[in-house]
């Protein structure tokens, strides 16, 4: 199996891909994902490919691509230990459940690295699943209990 870089023409399985992940992730079926979430999905990659924001890498199968994985680019503001000013954040690392177990999730999150590596972020952040956790420990990402979230809610809709 191949690790590729997604490009314009794999949007739609790219988006496929994520939704399924997180319909995993949440326990939900993917056909219950409303078409308006797809639809900001694919607008989502479909920008960030384009500015170079954001890179996914795309394990190939024998049929349909079976893995994805894709890192933002983020602005940060230099920390006197390290001055530049990027970062990067980890996100839809998924392998379809036949697939696992085969390393494809290693060679995926091995191309985010190098990628990452060659835009001179300064680290990566992610959010690591239970049984992702051994894979990030495995490729040198250490726990923090230090982060916090604050979700806040959407803006009115300011109508017509």
């Amino acid at each position: 199996m191949q690790i590729r870089p997604a490009d314009r023409s794999d949007l739609d399985v790219v988006t496929t891909l994520r939704i399924e992940f997180l319909s995993e992730l949440r326990g939900v079926d993917p056909a219950t994902v409303a078409p308006g979430f797809a639809e900001a999905t694919r607008q989502f990659f479909e920008r960030g490919r384009a500015d170079g924001t954001v890179g996914s890498w795309l394990a190939d199968g024998p049929g349909p691509a079976v893995g994805l994985v894709s890192v933002i680019v983020q602005p940060a503001a230099p920390v006197p230990e390290d001055p530049r000013p990027l970062e990067g954040l980890v996100i839809n690392m998924f392998v379809r459940p036949g697939f696992r177990g085969r390393g494809l999730g290693r060679r995926l999150l091995g191309a985010g690295l190098d990628w990452a590596h060659e835009r001179g972020l300064r680290r990566l952040n992610l959010y690591a699943t239970a049984a992702g956790r051994p894979l990030y420990l495995g490729a040198g990402f250490s726990p923090r209990a230090d982060w916090m979230v604050l979700p806040l809610p959407p803006l009115p809709d300011p109508g017509p």
